[in-house]
């Protein structure tokens, strides 16, 4: 009897056994799935984390995310973060401090090529303060440990270098740091050097382009400046003739008071040159005095038909003929008229300057919906293509006899204060002027755009 009642326990026994490895399964079951879910939740969260961190540019705000999100998700009381305070420094200080006092003091700094800062590389995880705390020596090390007793010391690395170090506390629970926390912290860590290293990059570079912009602001005003020497140079030489002959010719005058023919051929020569740099004056004063200029509706066409009538005798003298070619149903245009006609009559004094046997000038206007096209074409000589590309600027002239070289930049100024473009062009015989003007302008007084 006694045997086979000792025969029916074995099978209890043997149940209860199964049991209790069928719940420790259940239980390790259970872990995994809970840590499962831990980790795609935390990989979860650093990848909406860094999805942020790598949007935030600007360097000092993507800091301030970094040590709050890792306080955060840590529930942890305070953090400190050291980075290289200057480029091409590379020594560690710090950077940020969040939570409550105290902390290290700012004098402490951490060498990335240092025994500790090796270390923390090769380690490339984080790491508790009490388990390095008696390793090394290094004043830091001490600090971390009195500021952030039980605390993390957490590595940022990027392409396998050491680029700065968060030092974050205990857990205001009190609760240990888990595996999860470490894994967690590591990735975070990683993941944000990338965006530092972008968003210092990129503040890198922003000064870079700061800087080149002084600079060239201080190249522009050294040419300005240049170009003032020059300016007072071509000054003396452009009033310098007219003077000289001036003074020439009322010395003439003086010696031939009795004879009134020569004296009044004398006086005329001095008046014209009197205009000259009357003429010299002006247009130095139009390509460099700021003034306010204004819009109203203009007639493009009947304003080329008044200032070809203006020059007729003038252009008539030298065997010049105007043509001028537009259509019926040409639009006004919202312009400043008196800077419009002196264009014109500076182009038309060029054309007959590139004419000196004679020839025709060809206007023709055409239009769009937007825009109207004016084409000044002589039959002339054209330009030489090396000089085409500096017709435009102040004091350049290809003129044998000379000149003050401001008649096209002055036509140039215009032009730009229309929001217009002007070019030249060379044909198979004589050159052209295209200018191209908007139709509609605010019509109101504007300031003169240099």
């Amino acid at each position: 009897m006694a045997a086979k009642k000792g025969a029916r326990k074995k099978p209890v026994e043997t149940v209860k056994t199964l049991r209790a490895e069928v719940n420790r399964k259940l239980e390790e079951l259970t872990e995994s799935n809970r840590r499962l879910k831990r980790k795609i939740f935390d990989l979860y969260t650093i990848f909406e984390l860094s999805r942020n961190f790598n949007a935030v540019l600007n360097y000092e705000t993507l800091l301030d995310s970094f040590v709050l999100t890792s306080m955060g998700q840590m529930g942890a009381q305070k953090a400190a973060l050291y980075l290289p305070r200057e480029v091409g420094r590379k020594e560690f200080r710090l950077a940020r401090v969040k939570g409550a006092p105290p902390f290290p003091r700012e004098e402490i700094s951490i060498d990335p090529e240092g025994e500790f800062g090796k270390y923390i590389t090769a380690l490339n995880r984080p790491v508790l303060i009490n388990e390095i705390s008696g390793g090394f020596s290094a004043p830091e090390i001490r600090a971390f440990q009195r500021y952030f007793p039980e605390g993390l010391v957490v590595p940022l690395i990027f392409q396998t270098k050491l680029r700065g170090i968060l030092i974050i506390s205990v857990k205001a629970s009190g609760l240990p740091y888990k595996d999860d926390d470490i894994e967690f912290l590591s990735i975070l860590a990683n993941q944000t050097a990338v965006s530092i290293e972008n968003a210092r990059l990129y503040d890198s570079e922003r000064e870079a382009i700061e800087k080149l912009q002084k600079t060239q602001e201080l190249l522009v005003q050294s040419e300005r400046l240049a170009a003032l020497g020059e300016l007072s140079a071509k000054i003396a030489h452009e009033v310098n003739n007219p003077l000289g002959i001036i003074k020439n010719y009322l010395a003439l005058t003086g010696r031939n008071i009795d004879d009134s023919v020569k004296a009044s051929e004398y006086l005329e020569v001095v008046g014209q040159e009197i205009d000259r740099i009357a003429m010299i004056v002006q247009q130095l004063l139009d390509f460099h005095r700021p003034r306010v200029i204004k819009f109203t509706q203009t007639d493009v066409v009947r304003l080329l038909n008044e200032t070809a009538a203006l020059m007729s005798r003038q252009l008539a003298d030298s065997g010049v003929e105007i043509l001028i070619e537009a259509p019926e149903d040409f639009p006004p245009i919202v312009a400043w008229l008196d800077g419009l006609k002196q264009v014109f009559i500076n182009l038309f004094i060029n054309a007959k300057e590139a004419m000196k046997d004679g020839g025709k000038v060809l206007v023709a206007a055409t239009h769009n919906r937007h825009l109207i096209c004016l084409r000044f074409c002589d039959s002339g000589t054209g330009i030489d293509p090396k000089h085409v590309p500096h017709i435009f600027e102040p004091f350049y002239t290809t003129k044998e006899s000379g000149g003050t070289g401001l008649g096209l930049s002055v036509c140039y100024g215009i032009i730009k204060n229309h929001n217009g473009s002007i070019e030249f062009y060379n044909l198979e015989k004589g050159g052209c002027f295209e200018i191209r003007l908007p139709i509609q302008q605010e019509e109101l007084d504007n300031d003169w755009k240099i």
